[in-house]
């Protein structure tokens, strides 16, 4: 009998205990670091897509996903879920490669820099995060910093640092080693994915207001309530920064001056963020409503009635705009015109932003299902 019992306390303690991601490639480089590519949001990939898909391989998280995406290096690829894990999987055969369990959520993508995953794990019922830093090559944990605020919008990273930005509107900016640099309150509730460009951060908050923090120090560069309510996310080029409100309105607002350049009205609530490639702005709504408006001017080029509703970012091509439907597809439509070119049904609702990795697009739905498929000609 004792034995017996040593041995399922052996068992118990093994299911609690931390598992392991690591990997004994010294070479291996970041290709898809963060959501949106970099902190600038950029969703889209200078390359012609084919509008045909082979699937090669499918694998399970056995979890839930927030709207958020998986990063990758040259050979494997990272997703975290709900259920506080980060998983690792062989980007050409889907073979999973490790997993880290923690205990509480992971609503943000993971940030890959060097050989380390920097994470902010929501603590179960307390208005508590870890931040944690975990050596992927090394494997073990190298800094867990705990932060009474929780942290549930996506990362943004620059040379110096590491920025997190709290729902109360908080923002932190950590280095690589994890010490706190500064932080700044802004004192009104956020659910609005930010951007950084030219040692700015920049995001919309739940009262309708667009602020600009500076990077270095901190400090409010401008704050200005020009919408009802922001719930969606932003894309950056070199002079604007372009966001959809509640409204239904999508805004090009000057990196500089901070000016509304325009503002164009479409059909319904808009909860993404937008892509942008040398032209044009793409986004849907709630409403189905597909867009793709002139970025000089806000002039709607198309707009199209449509199967979904759409709530998570796009992957944009030189020929192809590709975008998750919450009715379990993912939709693949021609950038000219509008026309829907390709439909991937799925098992369940479309969560994660889709993400190319060479010639793979890599995708991911509720239950915890991520798949790759290739394109063909």
């Amino acid at each position: 009998m004792r034995k017996i019992i040593l041995i399922l306390f052996a068992f118990f303690i093994a299911g609690c205990a931390k598992s392991l991601i690591k990997v004994g490639n010294s070479t291996v480089k970041a290709v898809h670091p963060l959501f949106g590519k970099s902190s600038e949001r950029s969703f889209y990939y200078d390359i012609i897509s084919s509008d045909s898909l082979k699937l090669i391989w499918k694998a399970d998280a056995f979890g839930s996903f927030n709207n958020s995406s998986i990063v990758a290096n040259d050979s494997l690829v990272f997703i975290a879920d709900l259920a506080g894990r980060i998983h690792v999987f062989n980007i050409e055969s889907g073979k999973q490669k490790g997993v880290l369990k923690t205990r509480g959520a992971v609503f943000s993508t993971p940030l890959l820099y060097k050989f380390r995953i920097y994470y902010p794990l929501v603590k179960d019922g307390r208005k508590l995060t870890e931040f944690i830093v975990y050596d992927y090559y090394a494997g073990k944990d190298l800094y867990i910093i705990e932060i009474e605020d929780l942290i549930t919008n996506q990362i943004l990273n620059d040379d110096e640092g590491i920025y997190l930005l709290a729902e109360d509107g908080t923002i932190y900016k950590y280095s690589y080693e994890a010490k706190l640099i500064w932080s700044r309150e802004t004192n009104q509730t956020v659910h609005f994915v930010p951007a950084l460009k030219n040692n700015k951060i920049l995001f919309g908050n739940d009262a309708g207001e667009f602020l600009v923090i500076d990077t270095r120090d901190g400090k409010i560069l401008n704050r200005e309530k020009i919408s009802s309510a922001f719930f969606s996310g932003a894309a950056t080029d070199d002079q604007f920064c372009y966001a959809g409100d509640n409204d239904g309105y999508i805004y090009a607002i000057d990196i500089e001056s901070f000016k509304v350049k325009f503002k164009t009205k479409t059909a319904g609530r808009i909860l993404m963020n937008p892509a942008i490639d040398d032209k044009n702005v793409y986004f849907g709504n709630m409403k189905r409503m597909l867009y793709c408006i002139d970025k000089r001017n806000g002039k709607i080029m198309w707009e199209k009635k449509t199967q979904g509703y759409f709530n998570s970012a796009p992957a944009v091509t030189r020929n192809r705009i590709i975008i998750p439907n919450a009715f379990k597809s993912i939709m693949i439509f021609d950038k000219i015109d509008g026309t829907l070119i390709n439909n991937i049904e799925l098992d369940n609702r479309a969560k994660l932003s889709p993400v190319i990795i060479g010639n793979k697009l890599i995708i991911g739905y509720d239950e915890g299902i991520i798949a790759a498929y290739e394109f063909v000609d």
